[in-house]
């Protein structure tokens, strides 16, 4: 039976993004890409089971649609809990995690050492050569998330996505966090939502943004526990 919606009214859009289960590359602590990602792990799997129990249970946040990011680990993530809704994920690209270039495949350390700083410390810059800067990043992103509202009025849509994606959402909606055309994660205080996180947005027409929650991860009690791992 397909999910009838749960968005009362026209002049609203309902936008709920859930970062996908731990994946290969958050375990390993290496840096992925579309082509490199290595999926979920069995830990991943669980905590993606452990969503698509909670909000099958729950009739006030059920999908009219559901959209993702291609990036495999996503894509897994959106089959397992969109299950009991009948809905098919609707894949972009664009709301796919920020690109690497050239270090795709490093490790953390590798990262480090190579470059003299941690992946995601520097927001402006590209993590290295061919990939995308914060700035490109969050246009990419921004851009993405405008088209899901311009096709949610009346609707609530679930969004399977990555970390990056959500933080860069709230930091360039957030009162502050734009500051002259230049979003940075170091403007808003964030910590990285946790892998299966809910985090939810209410548009109206005059484009004006109300953060509902965010990191919302009580599902996760006895299936993980710990920070959450970097967007990699």
């Amino acid at each position: 039976m397909s999910a009838s919606g749960t968005n009362p009214s026209p002049d609203l859009a309902r936008i709920i993004l859930i970062r996908h289960g731990e994946s290969a590359s958050n375990a390993g602590g290496w840096l992925s890409g579309q082509e490199s990602c290595g999926g979920l792990t069995d830990l991943g799997v669980a905590q993606a089971e452990a969503l698509r129990a909670r909000l099958a249970s729950d009739p006030t946040i059920q999908p009219d649609r559901v959209m993702v990011s291609t990036m495999p680990r996503a894509v897994h993530t959106a089959e397992i809990v969109a299950g009991p809704t009948g809905l098919e994920a609707e894949q972009y690209a664009d709301l796919m995690e920020r690109t690497s270039g050239e270090a795709e495949g490093l490790t953390i350390a590798e990262y480090t050492e190579k470059y003299g700083k941690a992946p995601w410390t520097d927001w402006h810059n590209p993590l290295s050569p061919g990939g995308e800067s914060g700035a490109d990043f969050t246009a990419r992103v921004t851009s993405a998330l405008d088209r899901v509202v311009s096709e949610a009025w009346g609707k609530t849509i679930w969004v399977v996505c990555h970390g990056g994606v959500i933080m860069a959402t709230a930091v360039s909606r957030w009162p502050g966090g734009d500051t002259g055309g230049a979003v940075s994660l170091a403007n808003i205080p964030l910590t990285s939502p946790m892998n299966t996180s809910v985090s939810e947005w209410i548009v109206d027409r005059d484009d004006n943004w109300r953060m509902a929650r965010y990191n919302d991860q009580t599902h996760l009690v006895g299936v993980s526990s710990g920070e959450a791992p970097a967007p990699i």
